[in-house]
């Protein structure tokens, strides 16, 4: 039985355009680019295991420092007899990006006055052989070095505000435990211990 021309000319269309589409379908999958694999687990995480809210943020304690120096009187509205207090360090630190840090400290300074530092920073690890090792800068705001002892840091006013920047050394042991060397200038070194959260 023949069909009448026009159903013929749709039903040919049709298939034309079936092969075509399916052609075009083909041809599309074949170019389309494969997904990207998933990223890997969180350093320090088992499989499977979801990272912390906290993850990506470092808390150091440092018990210790080292003074280059006494506590000598250097003006003559200091103290006559000044000497050096314990001093200790709470930090919170959030890692922005693989170089880029933004923290702040709590300590009391080496006259023991409680003090803070708030501070952007960056972090390098210079040598692919030891991924553990990195340096680090930081800069920022510093509070606490008050009157008598104002002077005893550079960049400081009478009422203990002032800006500052301290590189520090360090080593990651594991994925979570660390430790670093704050350099205090000329006048010390403190000693710090790290936790991350993974």
């Amino acid at each position: 039985m023949r069909l009448p021309l026009t159903t013929a000319f749709l039903t040919g269309l049709g298939s034309l355009l079936f092969s075509l589409g399916a052609h075009a379908q083909s041809t599309s999958l074949a170019a389309a680019p494969e997904p990207a694999p998933a990223q890997g687990p969180v350093q320090g995480l088992a499989p499977g295991e979801p990272p912390s809210a906290l993850s990506g943020w470092m808390f150091g304690y440092a018990p210790f420092d080292w003074h280059f120096s006494d506590a000598k009187k250097e003006h003559d509205f200091e103290p006559d007899e000044q000497k050096h207090a314990y001093v200790w360090l709470l930090q919170a630190e959030k890692q922005l990006d693989d170089r880029h840090v933004a923290g702040f400290a709590y300590f009391r300074n080496s006259f023991g006055q409680p003090s803070q530092y708030a501070y952007y920073g960056w972090r390098f690890r210079p040598f692919d052989s030891m991924p553990g090792l990195f340096v680090k800068l930081t800069g920022g705001v510093i509070h606490g070095y008050k009157y008598p002892y104002n002077k005893k840091i550079p960049f400081n006013n009478r009422h203990g505000w002032g800006i500052t920047a301290i590189p520090a050394l360090g080593y990651d042991f594991t994925p979570n435990w660390g430790g670093q060397i704050n350099v205090l200038g000329n006048a010390g070194l403190m000693f710090q211990i790290n936790y991350t959260v993974r």
